[in-house]
């Protein structure tokens, strides 16, 4: 159907799919791809995102989602980017969770070898080299084992979502009687907080929150 140019009926297959419980990164990229020749950016980007959770790694993935991102309104990062939380989650995205894992399991090895060699050591001057071994090898675990630990947190606890609304007005409470705080466009990615009814709190990668009607946007 995607070949042929039947980009309705390959959406409608790709969703059969995912109903019978067949999921996979394949599936949200090929549905992504299917969502955006028929226009639906949002749509397009929130299964290009699924798909990323999948499989973090994925240059495609990760390219296409970027391409998407050119043709969406909102660009969030231009508010508070020089901010020490901006960078640092530049610096959180430069490696995967399994990347971390397996950087802090070898980090974790030297140190332990580190260690051996200092209640082992024959001699003083091998048991110097072994605690100099250990404080450079300190550090960087600290860090590893920080970032690894941050990332574990954010993977049980973080949810986030893609705006689905062409234009959504941000509220500064759960209701439409609130004050507009700013608009969101289709296809941005958003933190959801808090949710309370029909109506959850989100927040910006620039800092800034407010509510949105929950059937607005779709949770990656």
């Amino acid at each position: 159907h995607y070949t042929s140019g039947e980009y309705e009926k390959a959406v409608a297959e790709y969703r059969q799919l995912l109903a019978q419980g067949i999921v996979s990164e394949a599936v949200h990229y090929n549905l992504g791809s299917a969502l955006y020749k028929q226009n639906e950016i949002g749509s397009a980007i929130l299964e290009l995102e699924k798909a990323a959770a999948a499989a973090p790694d994925d240059p495609d993935i990760r390219a296409n989602l970027e391409f998407l991102g050119s043709l969406t309104v909102d660009r969030t990062t231009a508010v508070g980017a020089q901010t020490t939380t901006f960078f640092l989650e530049r610096l959180l995205q430069l490696t995967s969770l399994d990347q971390d894992a397996v950087i802090v399991a070898v980090l974790w090895i030297l140190a332990g070898a580190g260690l051996s060699l200092r209640i082992l050591a024959p001699t003083m001057k091998t048991r110097r080299i072994a605690v100099w071994w250990l404080a450079t090898i300190a550090v960087p675990l600290a860090l590893a084992g920080g970032g690894l630990a941050l990332k574990l947190y954010r993977a049980s606890t973080l949810t986030q979502a893609v705006i689905l609304e062409e234009r959504v007005d941000v509220m500064s409470g759960p209701g439409g009687d609130s004050t507009t705080l700013f608009t969101v466009h289709e296809g941005l990615k958003v933190r959801v907080r808090t949710v309370r009814g029909s109506w959850s709190e989100v927040s910006l990668e620039n800092g800034l929150s407010g509510w949105v009607p929950a059937d607005a946007m779709g949770v990656i």
